[in-house]
């Protein structure tokens, strides 16, 4: 039993730092997305294009689904994981009986999917034309 402890400590450390990483390589892309999420938070909540542009949650929530593309490279797989997340939570909700979120969570897989159906569309494309 000890050396599955000991197992587990190893794999967790090489996550952190493979996640450490990471994070180091993308700060600018993080810091960028987390301004431009923060501004439309902001946006919606003093209601700045109100009458000809409503800035909702679901607009966020996909916009920070495009921006991760590009300021984060995540890939259609990290896309469908997401949308994995989501489903998984829409099916929490439901069964505890929050309906409205429950329709929101839906939605976000629904937009999780989409985005990540369209990248892996390009990344096929982009594969064959490179062979």
């Amino acid at each position: 039993m000890k050396t599955d402890g000991k197992k587990g400590k190893a794999l967790f450390k090489v996550r952190i730092d493979s996640l450490q990483s990471w994070a180091q390589n993308k700060i600018f892309g993080l810091f960028v997305f987390n301004l431009l999420i923060m501004l439309l938070i902001v946006l919606r909540s003093a209601g700045y294009f109100e009458p000809f542009f409503l800035i909702t949650i679901n607009f966020i929530v996909f916009v920070s689904l495009v921006l991760a593309i590009f300021l984060l490279n995540i890939r259609s797989s990290m896309l469908f994981i997401i949308a994995l997340v989501f489903w998984i939570l829409t099916a929490l909700l439901r069964v505890i009986n929050i309906e409205v979120w429950a329709q929101r969570a839906a939605i976000y897989t629904f937009q999780s999917l989409i985005v990540g159906l369209v990248l892996f569309v390009i990344e096929v494309i982009r594969s064959k034309n490179k062979v």
